[in-house]
């Protein structure tokens, strides 16, 4: 592995196993010299939920309060969201931990290879040895990006402009010029004062119990300057019983192969993430390479049956869609390929509301629309830890 120029530590950046689990997050002292609050935004839950170790901000749970006191407008998110992805997906190559998109980012690279206009954060996944190596050596770390890191240099694509003309009324056309004023601003700001990244495991990442309900998020990459951030989640393979087909190891069929072949031998085996999500080996290995917000990227083989169990069918093929906290609606341009906003209220929830209807510990056979069976996952790990230390 590769050290980035810079990095430095913040706190005690070892967190292993054997660790004694902290109730909260780091605490807004210590993050005192990346902050430029006075103090922390984050959600007081200290009563509620008093295991929980990752807090949100108070005015929006897609922030971190200790380094944001308000939200974005749609347009700075979206600027910021795609620095977050570019500058996370190049520190885990670096430091060799291998990762993959999923969930409402992995939707929006089904339509056309970028965050959904709407969305407020992004999803990565990453294997047990991977979370297991940011726990142990990577915690609160902070990794420094220039401009130039984040591509801010490189020239722009040339626009079409008569093409774009065309295909836009004045507001439309108007709408894209001040996004592009804005743009330029973001740039120039970045530019001038670069940009820091937090990666924070959460200790409880040890824990592998779906019944841990308030610590299912096991590391986040936190943009300091804005405080939205990348959820990463583990996936775990499900202990094996004396009557079931072995688990196979992360190295048996997981490498990077391209060339359309599943591994028959292991068609059922399972794998769970804490929150409960479930899935078979072939639907997320062999990872395929692709490239998502123009940057390479990683997602899983078996795509189109991940998000049909997570959205539903429509989610695939509804082009219009209206986010239920917005006040205006989106519908999908083929021939710009990207999603715009139309003012027309009327196709309100016309695609069912996919967004945020996940179907969490779906049946990995590939049955679509599943609802969630109860205790799908608990029911085989119960009082089975000493199994899952054996097959980390």
């Amino acid at each position: 592995m590769k050290l980035r120029a810079g990095l430095v530590l913040v706190g005690a950046a070892h967190v292993g196993g054997s660790a004694t689990l902290r109730a909260r997050s780091a605490p807004f002292e210590a993050v005192a010299g990346l902050t430029s609050l006075s103090h922390d935004h984050s959600r007081q839950e200290t009563v509620q939920r008093p295991d929980k170790y990752f807090h949100e901000a108070t005015f929006d749970a897609h922030y971190d309060g200790r380094f944001a006191e308000k939200g974005l407008p749609l347009a700075a998110r979206a600027y910021h969201l795609r620095l977050l992805v570019k500058s996370y997906v190049e520190t885990m190559d670096r430091i060799g931990v291998r990762t993959w998109i999923m969930h409402g980012c992995l939707l929006g690279w089904f339509w056309n290879g970028r965050i959904m206009p709407w969305d407020h954060d992004v999803d990565f996944m990453v294997e047990e040895r991977g979370m297991r190596e940011l726990g142990g050596w990577w915690n609160m770390t902070v990794h420094p990006f220039t401009g130039k890191d984040l591509g801010l240099l490189e020239k722009p694509p040339e626009d079409d402009k008569e093409g774009a003309v065309a295909g836009m009324d004045r507001e439309a056309l108007l709408a894209a010029e001040a996004a592009k004023m804005n743009s330029n601003v973001l740039k120039d700001t970045v530019m001038e004062q670069g940009k820091k990244y937090l990666l924070e495991v959460n200790p409880h990442y040890a824990n592998t119990s779906t019944r841990d309900r308030y610590n299912v998020i096991d590391a986040r990459w936190i943009d300091t300057s804005t405080g939205l951030y990348i959820d990463i989640t583990a996936v775990h393979n499900v202990p094996t019983t004396p009557s079931s087909p072995e688990t196979p190891s992360e190295e048996d069929g997981a490498d990077d192969d391209d060339d359309g072949e599943e591994d028959d031998a292991t068609p059922d085996t399972q794998l769970y993430t804490k929150d409960q999500h479930a899935y078979s080996y072939t639907q997320l290995f062999p990872l395929r390479s692709t490239s998502f917000e123009d940057m390479a990227v990683k997602i899983p083989y078996d795509y189109i049956s991940l998000l049909i169990e997570e959205y539903g069918d429509e989610a695939l093929t509804h082009t219009r869609y209206r986010p239920h906290d917005a006040a205006t609606g989106y519908e999908f341009s083929a021939a710009r390929k990207e999603w715009v906003v139309t003012p027309d209220s009327s196709h309100e929830h016309e695609n069912g509301g996919w967004r945020g209807r996940a179907r969490k510990g779906s049946s990995a056979s590939g049955r679509k629309g599943g609802r969630r069976k109860e205790k799908t996952v608990d029911d085989i790990l119960e009082g089975r830890e000493g199994e899952w230390e054996e097959e980390g």
